[in-house]
């Protein structure tokens, strides 16, 4: 067994929930609070119906529940399907490491084997932890995933596979087997996230919660993987061309932070690089009051990794797809002008096809410079110059976007947002009861208990998309 894969498992069996402080529980209460309320926002968008048909289909006994629904179908088919809602919409959380992803990708996978394996709460809190931690310590080490052309959901499946295995119970060796599968088994390509991008880009890491899920499912019936799964002459480190400077010392625990400590939360809808230059252009709307037409041209300074993932293409100033608009910093940028707001109908088609938007986004130029480089990832900067046409010059400027460690979200703030998300959906009764009890997650016996709070009455999915709307 080679030394990561090692680690890995040993990690993996040993974390308990006992070894957690108060206030590392709260935070796995914070991100699932913020990635349910994600998730029945998005339930009646196409991708999560498309997911969620097909595991409706399937009848599992045991299961594990669909979201909304109190169908029990395979583990990992729940593990897509609710992955999907909870991801669509591209508002969850997101890791501190420039290539990490979204590490609430891993918590409905981790609910999925939880439940299938009739693990308690605090079992699943546990494992939510060792599911951030193994893939933010990986997006860390493998900051050159993404420049060889990787997708972040290759770090985000060994997340998912470390914590479901522990959910499920597995020992060491049947950890070990599961990891080594999922390693040699995902590697998905970043083509998803150049251009104009389709509905894949949501799915792509459910996805791998999928393929982690199922993974654990098979080493837990006694499968076995590459023993050299990260190491070996054709394994991880090799074939994804990565360095992996994994810093097995710096794993949360014995006196070390956990990463879902510190992860970033999203205050508005679309691509973190996206999101953080919303809070200077909704400044800037502001202080021009309306008057767009006076706009000659719109400079935004910021990094270069925010270049690659928003303004990569001539597709991001021109999008037709939601997907492609909520990764777009010019599209995003001429909705925040001329709006004051960003928010869930900012990416439906008829929106997205404004030809005032349009016009505006023609204004916009976008160029990394050296000084933002060199403060990046410690801090996000983003400089917007609005010059009129009569050369009057307008700046803003932002390093640390709401939800940022350094300008965090409170409980309070959560609670907003997930009441945004699913009242429209729920209902606000349905909904504030929810919220209620997953402040007392660890006290709930199983993640059924849990799942069933957000069952949808039978003859409410058209009321809700009307509400939506």
């Amino acid at each position: 067994m080679d030394r990561i894969l090692n680690f890995l498992s040993d990690y993996g069996v040993s974390l308990t929930y006992q070894k957690l402080s108060k206030d590392v529980v709260h935070h796995v209460k914070r991100r699932i609070v913020d990635t349910l309320g994600c998730a029945m926002g998005a339930y009646h968008m196409e991708p999560p119906e498309i997911a969620r048909a097909h595991a409706l289909e399937v009848v599992s006994s045991p299961g594990s529940t669909i979201l909304g629904t109190r169908h029990q179908s395979s583990p990992e088919l729940a593990a897509f399907a609710n992955g999907v809602m909870a991801r669509y919409l591209d508002f969850n959380d997101t890791s501190m490491t420039g290539s990490g992803g979204h590490p609430s990708d891993n918590i409905m996978g981790v609910l999925a084997a939880a439940e299938y394996a009739g693990a308690d709460m605090q079992t699943a809190i546990a494992s939510i932890v060792i599911a951030y931690e193994v893939q933010g310590r990986f997006g860390a080490a493998c900051n050159d995933l993404r420049a060889n052309g990787w997708d972040n959901a290759v770090l985000m499946v060994l997340g998912a596979t470390t914590g479901a295995s522990k959910a499920m119970g597995l020992n060491k060796e049947q950890t070990a087997n599961a990891i080594a599968l999922a390693a040699v088994a995902n590697g998905a390509m970043g083509q998803t996230r150049v251009g104009q991008l389709s509905m894949w880009k949501g799915c792509t890491a459910p996805n791998a919660a999928r393929n982690a899920v199922f993974s654990v499912i098979m080493a837990r019936r006694g499968l076995t993987g590459p023993e050299e799964a990260f190491e070996g002459p054709r394994g991880y480190k090799k074939q994804l061309g990565t360095s992996l400077q994994l810093q097995l010392a710096n794993f949360g625990g014995n006196g070390q932070a956990f990463t879902i400590e510190t992860d970033k939360y999203k205050y508005f809808p679309c691509d973190y690089e996206v999101q953080c230059a919303v809070t200077p252009a909704l400044e800037l709307y502001k202080l021009l009051k309306g008057r767009l037409d006076e706009i000659e041209s719109i400079d935004i300074e910021t990094y270069a990794f925010a270049v690659g993932v928003a303004a990569d293409t001539l597709a991001k100033w021109n999008p037709t797809t939601r997907e492609t608009a909520d990764h777009s910093l010019p599209y995003v940028m001429a909705v925040a002008l001329t709006k004051g707001t960003v928010w869930l109908d900012d990416f439906e088609e008829e929106r997205i096809r404004d030809p005032k938007l349009r016009v505006l986004m023609q204004k916009i130029r976008v160029r990394a410079t050296e000084e933002c480089n060199r403060i990046w990832p410690e801090a996000y900067p983003f400089r917007i110059t609005v010059t009129t046409k009569s050369g009057e010059k307008h700046c803003r400027e932002i390093k640390y976007a709401k939800g940022h460690p350094k300008n965090p979200m409170s409980d309070q703030e959560l609670e907003a947002k997930f009441r945004r998300l699913a009242e429209p959906v729920m209902g606000k009764a349905q909904a504030s009861k929810a919220l209620s009890q997953l402040w007392r997650l660890e006290d709930m016996e199983s993640v059924r208990e849990l799942l069933a709070l957000f069952a949808l009455p039978a003859g409410s999915e058209k009321k809700a998309h009307a509400a939506i709307r």
